[in-house]
Formats: structure tokens, sequence, C-alpha cells
């Protein structure tokens, strides 16, 4: 078995059974006939890795977004707390920083992010942030198409396999990022040279590296790294790569 072979399986074990994937989706109809209870005609979509086509069975949730139109007349706060309080009478949900969380058994959750769009194209939006009682633009419409149109999703759930595997602190947007960028210059089809660049890039530049929002160039994303975090992604990064058998890094 060649190495390609090898990691092409463990992408196939990674993959989602159709059982899987049809809760999902009976999951977003039950969260969206929920919210459609709601004044103001909101708009909802998939974000978030199904959106992007990168999930991987190890671990896995839903991203359910919900648009207001920008002429609603409602305040991001008053969308955000709307929308915890009609979910708190279906569900036991948790407050994020710019979502609500369903949680379920297993450590599965649906994550729902409320948002108001800009204008009638729906694709940016302003979102309400609990942690400083602000809005953040944003586009999750951008992010999906930045990572789904990348021509790295295989590379890139690999990469999130590794990262559950090893504890490794890095948001997954982050992640999926600068997968992207670590696998410059490889060919899309050799997943074992594209993993090398990624595992090199973060090992190399996670300390240093500027990573900011594709929708909004002002949103550092890197800047929420801890130092201490920074250090952990270095480690596992050599870690990985000084692996003698992929099988060490993935069974």
């Amino acid at each position: 078995m060649t190495n390609q072979d090898y990691l092409e399986g463990v992408l196939g074990q990674q993959a989602l059974s159709a059982s899987q994937v049809n809760q999902l989706r009976t999951l977003r109809d039950s969260v969206q006939g929920v919210l459609a209870r709601l004044q103001g005609s909101p708009r909802f979509y998939y974000a978030g890795s199904y959106a992007k086509s990168t999930m991987v069975r190890a671990r896995y949730d839903l991203d359910v977004v919900a648009y207001w139109p920008a002429d609603c007349g409602y305040r991001l706060r008053d969308i955000y707390e709307g929308v915890g309080k009609i979910l708190e009478k279906e569900w036991r949900i948790k407050p994020k920083t710019v979502a609500w969380e369903i949680p379920f058994e297993g450590g599965f959750h649906v994550d729902v992010v409320p948002g108001r769009a800009l204008d009638s194209s729906f694709v940016d939006a302003n979102l309400y942030s609990r942690d400083n009682d602000s809005s953040l633009k944003t586009s999750l419409k951008t992010h999906i198409h930045t990572i789904r149109d990348s021509g790295r999703r295989d590379a890139i759930r690999l990469m999130k396999y590794w990262g559950i595997r090893a504890g490794v602190p890095l948001k997954t947007f982050v992640l999926e990022l600068m997968t992207i960028e670590g696998c410059r210059g490889k060919s899309a089809d050799a997943l074992e040279p594209q993993l090398f660049g990624a595992l090199q890039y973060l090992r190399d530049n996670i300390e240093t590296a500027r990573v900011v929002d594709p929708a909004n160039s002002n949103n550092v994303l890197s800047d929420a790294i801890t130092a201490t975090d920074k250090a952990a992604v270095k480690r596992a990064a050599q870690a990985a790569l000084s692996a003698t058998y992929w099988s060490e890094v993935f069974s």
C-alpha cells in the first residue's frame, strides 16, 4: 500500500454515513421551523464544515445561519436575543460569541448564527458579538466559498482529523486557511506533499503568521491565538512531521 492509498483510506473512514447526513438535514429543518416563527422573514442556509464539504466523522457539528433583511428594523442585539429566547423553548442552549449552541449527546451540537444582512444580496452581514456588545461584519458565505472552492478539501479534512487526534488548540477556520496557505504550489492530486506542506507551514509560521478573515481584513483571526496555544500547535506539527509512518499520525 502506498502512502497515497493509506491517506485515501483515512479519508474514506472519516466520511459521514448517509444516515448521519440525513440526521443533519433533519436537525436543520427543525431549527429552521422554530426560527421561522419569528417575524422579519429571515433567510436560512448551512454554514461551517457541512457547507464547506470538510466534515470528518471523528468530530462534527452543524452550523445554521439565519440572516434578517437589512431593512428589517431590528437591532442586532434584539435579533440575537430573540433567537435565543425561541430556541430555549425547544432545547437546552448555550450562548457563544456570535451564536447559540444547541448541545446533544456525544459532544455533537448545532450552532445557530443570527445576523442582519448588509443588503439584498445577503452575502455580507453584521453579527452580534456578545463578548463586547458590538457588531462584527463578516460573510459566512465568503468563508464557505473560500474553503469549498480552494481545491484543498481532502488535505483540509486530513488536517482537521490530525488536529482532533493531536488535540491541536486551533479554531477550525484558522486551520483551514493555514492549510490552504501551506499547500500552495502542491498538486491537489497528491495528498502526502500537501500534508507535509501544511504541517511545515504550521510549524514554521504559527507564531508569526497574520491570518485575516477573507471577508473582512480588519478581523485578524490570529490575534485570538494565545502564545501558549501557538507553542502547542508548533509542537504538534513537529511531532507529526517526525513520525516515520502516517499510521502513527492517524491511527
